[in-house]
């Protein structure tokens, strides 16, 4: 109901009630949310993180297989290629193969040639007798025993190279390359034979025949001709280097295992004779590159299996590809930090690391896949999707609690200002209605009063009785107008003469005693605009009414006619108190009077200036607001028209 005031409280009091309400249940949700999210996440990583245990448990699982695979070796069978078997025993150190080592610490031993039979004509060529020490040379290089014989021809070899006769040295070298299994100077005689014979060449100036033997020379050892020590191997690898100009070319893996055969014998050694048994399972460092060694003990010593990381590389793709499906990649690190095979986790990338105490591998484990990277970029997308939706929950909460406030703020002003609305209503109702009681209370007290002043007293009856029916017009206008049921009688209407006609009513029946309105309609051609005769009338009285209702200070008001690039322009002035900037929107709706105007408690509706906004704008015009608190306003109605002559334009007659 009008008459009641559903809210006396102030916007912040709104406020604090309706955060109160709405803030509980959104915290709610804000926690709720941030759990759901964090739920998800760890459901999603602990998800993702047992699909990568998964993974690296399969990839240890085969890893176990190719090793035991690699351990039935120690029982026997040919190793692959990149595998040696060392097998150490109290006859020695015995390689499998053979030729996958460059040199062994255990060569095999062969008949020495003796120092005895030479010793005298050792002292003859010393002693300078070189005719009798070459005769014995001769003779005893025909012996029937080969280790005989081969001391001979190395020392007859010997003084035809001090003689410079370099053909019957290198015939005589080339007689003891014949002479196989028999060891001179602690070296394979033919082997010997075959060094010193490339010297005769080089010494002689044969270049050609000196590259030609000595790269069928560098073939004949990495063949694995014969079994050296390393000392004899590298004495002869660089003889070749000098000779060839280039170091020996030699695989990596059978360099790798020949330095491995040689640590690996004292080492054997020490523990064929411990109790204990070495790591079945374990990597050393040979030159800075790490080795898998299986091994096992037995009653006949200790075998060793060798597996180089080439090996290594080829278990890991092929587990990759088999057993991962290609879904990881792996990588063998040894507990050094050396990369043995495959590719380790780049920096930044999600992986999985098994230790060798979580795998029972002699490596460490490591597989990283894109996909992993993949699914944390997936994680990070539903975590926030989930945030964006509790954002967007949120905000929508927010929005409609605010709107919420909005409209209700809204209709409490409305409902305020329907209370006001009314009250002052009843205020203009009540003042003519006690003159009126007022009037007849005076007639009826005299009934032989005089005739003039009975006459005074019907006319202040007329102006009383033509002012409340002005007020329940302009209310049921407005009603019309709010509706839409307003109808607008359209004539041509000489915009001067109007203003003319309502600035002369008002001064005459409206205006205070001593307010003056100046009128200003220009000069030239009159402005003629379509429009309801009546409503224009009524717009223009409000503003005039306005402007000198809420210029208490007196000063003149001005009324301007004006033609204007849409039509006319009807403008009023006054030098009152003015309207701030924030409430120049806001007067042109019902109910709602300037903040100043309540202070000073001027008396109004707050209908006014909303049926001037709904009759311009239905005359398909605008209207205008100009002020200045310290110096008053100007309502400026601008109407749609079109310029004739003064003489053939209709003039507006009154009512």
């Amino acid at each position: 109901m009008l008459g009641q005031r559903p809210w006396t409280g102030t916007s912040k009091r709104l406020g604090l009630l309706l955060l109160a309400v709405v803030l509980p249940p959104a915290l709610t949700l804000i926690w709720l949310g941030a759990q759901l999210v964090e739920q998800d996440r760890a459901v999603m990583a602990q998800r993702e993180l047992d699909g990568r245990k998964a993974v690296g448990q399969a990839a240890a699982l085969a890893m176990r297989q190719s090793l035991r695979e690699a351990e039935r070796l120690l029982d026997g069978g040919v190793p692959p290629d990149g595998i040696v078997r060392f097998a150490v025993s109290k006859d020695g150190l015995d390689i499998d193969p053979a030729d996958r080592v460059l040199w062994t610490p255990t060569p095999r031993q062969l008949p020495a040639a003796p120092e005895e039979p030479f010793v005298e004509a050792t002292r003859l060529e010393y002693q300078g007798d070189i005719a009798s020490a070459l005769n014995f040379y001769a003779k005893a290089a025909t012996a029937s025993d080969r280790t005989v014989r081969a001391g001979a021809l190395r020392r007859l070899a010997r003084l035809h190279w001090r003689a410079r006769r370099w053909d019957q040295a290198l015939a005589t070298y080339r007689e003891l390359e014949e002479l196989r299994d028999v060891s001179d100077l602690g070296m394979p005689a033919d082997l010997l034979a075959r060094r010193n014979a490339v010297d005769v060449l080089e010494k002689a100036g044969r270049a050609v025949d000196v590259l030609g033997e000595a790269r069928r020379l560098q073939q004949d050892l990495l063949g694995s001709t014969w079994s050296l020590d390393r000392d004899s191997w590298d004495l002869t690898a660089a003889d070749l280097e000098k000779w060839l100009g280039a170091p020996v070319d030699v695989a990596p893996d059978r360099l790798l295992y020949s330095v491995l055969a040689s640590e690996l014998w004292g080492q054997l050694r020490s523990e064929v004779s411990r109790t204990g048994n070495p790591p079945p399972q374990r990597v050393e460092e040979i030159n800075g590159s790490p080795v898998t060694l299986l091994s096992r003990r037995s009653d006949a010593g200790l075998t060793v299996v060798a597996v180089s990381p080439p090996v290594l590389q080829t278990w890991v793709q092929a587990i990759v590809d088999d057993a991962l499906n290609g879904e990881a990649q792996l990588g063998l690190v040894a507990a050094s930090g050396t990369v043995m095979a495959g590719t380790p986790a780049p920096r930044g990338v999600p992986a999985v690391t098994l230790t060798a105490a979580d795998s029972g591998l002699p490596w460490t484990l490591m597989l990283h896949s894109d996909r992993w990277s993949q699914a944390g970029k997936q994680i990070a997308y539903r975590r926030q999707l989930l945030s964006i939706g509790l954002v967007s929950i949120l905000l929508l909460l927010a929005g409609g609690s605010y709107f919420l406030w909005r409209v209700v703020h809204r209709e409490l002003a409305v409902s305020r200002l329907q209370t006001d609305f009314v009250a002052a209503v009843s205020h203009e109702f009540r003042t003519p209605l006690t003159s009126l009681r007022h009037v007849t209370e005076l007639l009826e007290e005299d009934d032989e009063m005089p005739a003039e002043r009975r006459r005074t007293f019907y006319q202040v009856y007329r102006r009383n009785t033509e002012r409340l029916h002005q007020l329940v017009e302009s209310l049921l206008d407005f009603a019309r107008m709010e509706a839409g049921r307003k109808a607008y009688e359209r004539q041509p209407i000489d915009a001067a003469a109007l203003a003319t006609h309502v600035v002369a009513e008002f001064q005459r029946n409206a205006a205070p005693d001593g307010r003056q309105i100046e009128l200003e309609t220009g000069s030239g051609d009159a402005v003629q605009i379509a429009g309801d005769r009546a409503a224009l009338v009524n717009a223009l009285w409000n503003l005039l009414d306005n402007a000198v209702k809420y210029s208490p200070d007196g000063g003149p008001i001005r009324v301007s006619v004006r033609s204007h690039v849409r039509g006319v322009a009807i403008a009023v002035t006054d030098n009152g108190l003015g309207i701030g900037p924030h409430e120049r929107d806001a007067i042109f709706q019902r109910f709602v009077r300037g903040r100043q105007a309540v202070e000073l408690g001027i008396k109004g509706t707050g209908l006014g200036l909303a049926m001037v906004a709904h009759i311009v704008e239905a005359h398909g015009g605008v209207i205008e607001v100009e002020s200045d608190p310290a110096a008053g306003s100007t309502f400026r109605l601008i109407l749609p028209g079109r310029s004739v002559t003064a003489e053939r334009s209709p003039r507006y007659e009154p009512a």
